[in-house]
C-alpha cells in the first residue's frame, strides 16, 4: 500500500503545479479581455469563455486537493467526542464513503464522456472541442478516489501500528 501513498503524493504535486499554471491563465485571460476591451476597444470573444473553462477544472483539481489536505467542509460535532479506535473507525469510513462516492462518480463520468454526442460538441467563441472542459470530471474523481484510498489506508495502518 505504500505505492498508493507514493502516488497520492505524486499526485498532490502535480494538482500544485496544475493549479498555480490554471491561476496563472486565468489571470492573463481575464486581464487581457479587459485590456483589450477598455483600452483598446475591441473585445476578445475568447478571454472569457478561456477563463470559464479553466475554472471549471481550477475549481476540480481545487476539490481533489482539498481532500488530500483534509480541508473539506465537515461538520465534526459526532466525531469530535469520539476517543481511540472508534473515532479512528468513523474516520475510516467516511474516508470509505468518500472513495465509494468518488469512485462511482468516476464510473458515471466515464460513461457520460463515452456517449456520442459528447465528441460532437464545440464550444461557441473558441470552437474547442468541449471534451477537453469535460475532461475535468473524471480526472479530478480519479484523483479524489486515489487520495480517498491513501487516506483510508493510512488511517487503518495507523490503528495497526498502535496495537
Amino acid at each position: 500500500m505504500a505505492f498508493i501513498h507514493w502516488l497520492s503524493n505524486v499526485i498532490f504535486k502535480l494538482e500544485k503545479i496544475l493549479a498555480i499554471i490554471l491561476g496563472l491563465v486565468m489571470l492573463v485571460s481575464l486581464a487581457t479581455g479587459v485590456f483589450f476591451r477598455y483600452v483598446l476597444k475591441s473585445p476578445l470573444h475568447w478571454s472569457d469563455e478561456t477563463a470559464i473553462f479553466v475554472l471549471v477544472w481550477l475549481t476540480f483539481i481545487g476539490g481533489s486537493m482539498s481532500i488530500k489536505m483534509g480541508k473539506t467542509a465537515t461538520i465534526t460535532i459526532f466525531v469530535d467526542r469520539l476517543k481511540g479506535s472508534l473515532k479512528r473507525f468513523f474516520m475510516g469510513l467516511s474516508f470509505l464513503l468518500i472513495f465509494v462516492f468518488s469512485a462511482y462518480l468516476l464510473y458515471l463520468s466515464v460513461i457520460w464522456l463515452s456517449s456520442p454526442n459528447i465528441l460532437v460538441q464545440r464550444s461557441s467563441s473558441m470552437n474547442m472541442p468541449m471534451i477537453y472542459a469535460y475532461l475535468s470530471v473524471p480526472v479530478s474523481f480519479l484523483f479524489i478516489s486515489i487520495h480517498a484510498m491513501d487516506l483510508l489506508v493510512q488511517n487503518f495502518r495507523q490503528e495497526k501500528e498502535e496495537f
